[in-house]
């Protein structure tokens, strides 16, 4: 009984901090909820209409501050952390399929990692990144062959031609920078070859 009691008296001594926590949470939690991309109704919300009410929101948080010095210090972060990023909160809102935040595509660089490493057993993946660039968000650890067939079936000859081109053109350069370190001596005889055609040519 003696240890309950001495657990209570403990407690109370984090009520007040937890209540303030609270309290500073509950604004985290209504600021995201003003980012919503879609109201209640599900109809998506414009740029005007969030800044709007974003305003209207860091202005009362403001306030505030004010009137609770205690909580101005938690206040004027969040104020600094949302103006600081002002200028690309609200893309999402004006340019269709922006995200409203990169969550997702954190979450895919963060997979696209985790089984290359598997597949290669090489901590490091910044090689492969490299290598294909861009290219290597076409790749779904996840998706089955069949759905793969079916994935490449919807495009389209052209793009494929020009797609393996530009990927063709990255890893062009990459062997070349390889050559370059590697086989300095090889690289620059060939560069002193192609120099010697160019001349020919143009006699």
């Amino acid at each position: 009984m003696s240890a309950l009691l001495d657990l209570t008296a403990i407690r109370h001594q984090y009520v007040e901090s937890y209540a303030q926590l609270k309290h500073q949470s509950a604004w985290i939690i209504e600021l995201a909820r003003l980012f919503e991309p879609c109201d209640k109704q599900g109809h998506a919300r414009t740029a005007r209409q969030v800044k709007r009410e974003v305003k209207q929101f860091l202005e009362r948080l403001e306030q505030e501050a004010t009137e609770c010095p205690d909580a101005a210090k938690v206040i004027a972060s969040i104020v600094k952390a949302v103006r600081h990023r002002w200028w690309g909160l609200f893309t999402c809102y004006q340019v269709s399929h922006v995200p409203s935040s990169n969550n997702d595509l954190e979450t895919f660089f963060k997979d696209m990692k985790h089984h290359h490493r598997r597949i290669t057993g090489r901590k490091s993946v910044q090689e492969f990144i490299l290598r294909y660039g861009p290219f290597a968000a076409f790749i779904d650890y996840a998706e089955a062959f069949d759905d793969l067939l079916t994935r490449l079936r919807q495009v389209k000859p052209k793009d494929f031609k020009q797609a393996r081109q530009a990927m063709h053109k990255v890893q062009m350069r990459l062997k070349k920078l390889y050559r370059f370190r590697h086989h300095p001596d090889d690289y620059f005889r060939g560069l002193e070859t192609q120099w010697e055609r160019a001349i020919s040519s143009n006699r």
